[in-house]
């Protein structure tokens, strides 16, 4: 494959490209892909210059290293809670921004996910249209582990695809989804051995993009009408209802906690 990289060196996200199809990935390998405001600022530009060229048919949303991304950086969030700033909630804010962009994208996403999607590395997978996953990948929901509610949108897309109990089961009561519980509850559309990831998730893409264009824009739109237009209204409530949590001592303690045990930054789960 000739890829056309659009991105820089440094960059947490690029852009890169082959025939029709998009490739957005996450390139922080060093730090598990975590999620910070430079990454969700990143994922929005990388995601609005889709969004504004035409010749795409198709987005693959993946990752470098061995983890698709490890959700929020831990000790930023909780920096930000103790100085009682502004930060937490502009890191929201950024992430939401992208996710509601990736949604209204006229053609379809495809997560293509290894190792583990934790916290709001959950929350980018179920935003996607369609799902690939190594049959090593866990899906970490982490929030109240942590003593908070979700973000990104995970109680939004859970509830949608799976009803508001299981939805809720789930969000409470998991640590985690193996690749093949996410597949057997319709979260994930196909798995593969981890060194077929890549093709695997190419023949899925090619096989959307062997639909006429028309037919793909039309259907995507029909079938997520009636989400859509709340979407942005449940992630401005998922945001508040966080940051509520965010405020309280059980929060502060249990993620000092968490920083305190982890071993590496690669081990944060958190949004």
């Amino acid at each position: 494959m000739q890829f056309t990289d659009q991105g820089q060196m440094e960059s947490k996200i690029t852009l890169t490209s082959s025939d029709d199809i998009a490739f957005v990935t996450m390139v922080n390998e060093a730090r598990a892909n975590s999620i910070d405001k430079t990454f969700c600022d990143e994922l929005l530009g990388v995601l609005r210059e889709v969004e504004g060229a035409s010749k795409y048919r198709a987005v693959i949303l993946q990752a470098r290293g061995r983890i698709f991304s490890a959700g929020g950086e831990l000790r930023q969030i909780f920096d930000g809670v103790q100085r009682s700033d502004s930060y937490l909630e502009s890191l929201i804010t950024a992430l939401h921004a992208a996710i509601v962009t990736m949604r209204r994208l006229p053609i379809p996403v495809i997560a293509s996910v290894q190792g583990a999607a934790a916290g709001a590395g959950f929350s980018l997978a179920m935003a996607c249209d369609l799902v690939v996953a190594s049959n090593t990948a866990r899906f970490v929901v982490g929030y109240a582990k942590l003593g908070t509610s979700s973000d990104g949108g995970l109680s939004f897309h859970l509830a949608r695809r799976l009803g508001a109990a299981r939805a809720l089961e789930i969000l409470l009561t998991r640590d985690s989804l193996t690749a093949d519980e996410a597949r057997q509850l319709g979260l994930i559309q196909t798995i593969a051995e981890p060194a077929s990831l890549q093709d695997a998730t190419l023949a899925l893409a090619r096989k959307v993009i062997d639909v006429p264009v028309a037919a793909v824009r039309e259907m995507k739109s029909l079938v997520g009408m009636v989400a859509e237009d709340n979407l942005e209204r449940h992630l401005e409530q998922e945001k508040q209802a966080f940051l509520r949590c965010a405020s309280t001592k059980e929060f502060s303690e249990r993620v000092a906690q968490f920083i305190a045990n982890s071993e590496s930054p690669r081990r944060s789960t958190s949004t």
